[in-house]
């Protein structure tokens, strides 16, 4: 099937009707790399309340790792000379003789304008990741700024549902902290629209126990 809309109360509701989404009306599909996962294409989740429930439970990362993953995102220094990290798309991408930072290109467009459509980073780089295996899942952020809440969505190709939904939510989050905090106005929501959302067969067990074994 395509296509589902959630309206989540918090983050750890999201994760779980999603998991149920792609657990019950997903496919089962082998992906490029001979990999089984299943399934679920153009599943959209609202987040509304982000101070609640921000790790849920039966997610297996510490605080301290979400810590890190948040800052990773938040930084423009790949110092562990990752592949690529969101951090260094977002905020430090070597373009010529300089760094583009696109969250302070944000800020800026938002404080000039409020009402702009064009507060938008990108992840994707079409001379580097057409011609690498290992590219950005996440791949636009894109933020709104109405009635004095900033609203933050991000759009996912593939989205590792099952084992990084939580961490990417935490992030997202510090982020549209982060934005919001330099314009002076309230946090909104977050929505995800994850192209392929779906499960690895290697996490099918522990999330059949996590949906089911309540």
């Amino acid at each position: 099937m395509i296509g589902r809309f959630i309206r989540a109360g918090n983050v750890e509701d999201g994760w779980y009707r999603g998991l149920g989404t792609i657990w019950t009306h997903g496919d089962v599909v082998e992906d490029e790399r001979g990999i089984i996962i299943k399934e679920y294409l153009n599943l959209m989740v609202v987040v509304e309340n982000l101070n609640d429930k921000i790790v849920p439970n039966g997610f297996s990362w510490s605080r301290e790792l979400l810590e890190e993953y948040a800052q990773q995102l938040l930084e423009g220094e790949n110092v562990q000379k990752f592949e690529y990290t969101y951090g260094e798309r977002l905020r430090g991408w070597n373009c010529g003789d300089e760094k583009i930072d696109q969250i302070s290109y944000v800020v800026d467009k938002l404080t000039k304008n409020p009402e702009s459509r064009r507060a938008v980073a990108v992840t994707w780089i079409p001379p580097i990741d057409t011609e690498r295996e290992e590219v950005p899942c996440m791949i636009i952020n894109d933020f709104k700024l109405r009635k004095n809440k900033l609203n933050l969505t991000a759009y996912f190709r593939s989205h590792d549902f099952a084992g990084a939904y939580p961490a990417n939510l935490y992030a997202l989050n510090r982020l549209l902290e982060f934005v919001a905090g330099k314009i002076g106005c309230e946090k909104g929501v977050i929505t995800t629209v994850s192209a392929s959302a779906h499960i690895y067969e290697h996490d099918w067990d522990k999330i059949h126990k996590l949906l089911f074994d309540k």
